[in-house]
């Protein structure tokens, strides 16, 4: 994606543990070191003590990134960078005090005059895909350790002054587009300063999984750093399913039939979301002969029209830009959904179905559904590994909708060798007319239109085309 297509505003997940000012390793230490830990992370992720004149063992060293009831108190933070005009992301604060108020709430005054909470670590994991020419820079104290690959880039350990350091991403040879590990690790253990800058180039992973047709499901991890599309994971049952399920981000579809489907398979006719990350209010959206509400209320009644929340923003708008010309006799009724946590959803809204495409970024603490678990491997995001993970329909208490779901009904599994020969070439040269497409999705499109008919594998077409070039 070009510079110029990135957002105004990042967001990394981070966790930030606040300690006391009488912890052996705070407070009392005083001197810049290099070389306070190993060369490479841990298994479990964290830096690896080895020792050096600012720390005073292992054992206290340990308890810095890991949650020690007593002694730390664990808080989340989303450290978000701005876009400068260079194209870079930024977080620059000298008075950098983000528990305040927070953790232990033990203080002292700062170099502003006014009291803050010191004495805090602050650890942060992405992934994100390397473009030449990145870099990564710090600037602040105390210790700064950064890993790329789990190998230590940065090191500015030790209570110190603001220092600064630069990271050229060029130096790990690696191959443009490739997915790149990010492990940081910070902390303030030291009255009276706190200056914190980070600028990069460097951006999260953020993937797509599209859901549509019977339904068909291009998992988050399908196509992710030059990959080949895996085949897209075929839910034919109905009953409500988990698309996201994080700690965080709660989002859910509600499978059923249609006058399409045929012999008990379904499609997506709702879609649910919900989660702390909207204040655990909820948007469900609905075919044409349903409506949009958030919190039961209905909202979006007319196009154009718009709906906004502190977290998030609402569009209801024709969609006729985003079809082929072949497809204008397909009009498209979309549904552009901007969350916090740079989440985006795209609905098409159907007489009586819906398609959706949700974009986001890779989630703190894991996540897993019907999109997959979106760990960079697509090999685990089979249908029979996803229904082995995930179970089945959701319980009524766990269900984000509030009416209950359709009846689960016995469908007959249908193959593409059951397709009459004659129908079979009509669904080739229909699903094909439309740009290259992997054999994975252009056999889910054949399939649609075999059992389902023509305009259902047009509006297959719509979602694909919105999917690759939106």
């Amino acid at each position: 994606m070009p510079a110029s297509e990135f957002p105004d505003t990042i967001f990394f997940d981070a966790v930030i543990r606040d300690f006391k000012a009488d912890h052996p390793d705070f407070q009392s230490m005083d001197g810049h070191s290099e070389g306070l830990v190993e060369d490479t992370l841990g298994p479990d992720k964290k830096p690896v003590y080895k020792g050096g004149l600012q720390l005073s063992n292992k054992s206290n060293f340990d308890q810095w990134f890991r949650d020690v009831p007593g002694v730390n108190r664990r808080i989340k933070f989303k450290l978000d960078l701005n876009k400068t005009d260079t194209g870079t992301y930024v977080h620059d604060d000298p008075n950098f005090f983000p528990v305040d108020g927070q953790g232990w709430k033990d203080s002292a005054i700062a170099l502003d005059g006014l009291e803050h909470n010191f004495y805090f670590t602050l650890e942060l994991h992405t992934t994100f895909v390397y473009t030449s020419g990145d870099q990564f820079t710090f600037r602040g104290d105390d210790d700064v350790w950064v890993f790329m690959n789990d190998r230590l880039v940065i090191d500015l350990g030790g209570v110190h002054n603001p220092m600064q350091k630069t990271f050229d991403l060029d130096s790990l040879n690696l191959t443009e587009g490739s997915a790149v590990s990010l492990s940081f690790f910070f902390a303030e253990r030291r009255c009276c300063g706190s200056e914190f800058r980070v600028e990069t180039s460097i951006v999260p992973v953020k993937g797509s999984c599209t859901i549509w047709g019977d339904p068909h499901i291009s998992v988050f991890d399908s196509g992710l750093f030059g990959a080949d599309e895996s085949d897209p994971v075929s839910i034919l049952t109905s009953g409500d399913y988990w698309l996201v399920k994080n700690q965080d981000i709660s989002i859910q579809g509600r499978y059923g039939t249609t006058k399409f489907t045929v012999a008990g398979q379904s499609a997506l006719i709702e879609l649910a979301v919900s989660g702390p990350f909207v204040n655990n209010e909820t948007l469900i959206i609905q075919p044409m002969n349903g409506q949009v509400t958030w919190d039961g209320a209905t909202i979006l009644k007319h196009i154009p029209s718009e709906f906004v929340k502190p977290f998030s923003r609402i569009k209801f708008i024709d969609g006729d830009e985003h079809i082929d010309e072949v497809l204008k006799g397909y009009p498209v009724k979309l549904i552009r959904a901007f969350f916090v946590r740079n989440v985006e959803i795209l609905v098409n809204r159907w007489p009586e179905h819906i398609d959706a495409i949700i974009r986001m970024p890779q989630q703190l603490y894991g996540q897993d559904g019907h999109c997959g678990n979106f760990n960079f491997d697509p090999s685990d995001d089979t249908k029979e590994l996803i229904l082995e993970r995930s179970g089945g329909p959701v319980s009524t208490d766990e269900s984000l909708f509030p009416e209950s779901g359709p009846v689960i009904q016995a469908f007959v599994e249908r193959s593409l060798d059951e397709c009459d020969a004659e129908v079979r070439l009509q669904a080739e040269d229909v699903c094909g007319s439309h740009g290259h497409k992997p054999r994975a999705v252009l056999d889910a499109c054949v399939f649609d239109f075999c059992f389902a008919g023509k305009d259902f594998a047009e509006e297959d077409n719509i979602v694909m085309q919105e999917a690759e070039t939106d």
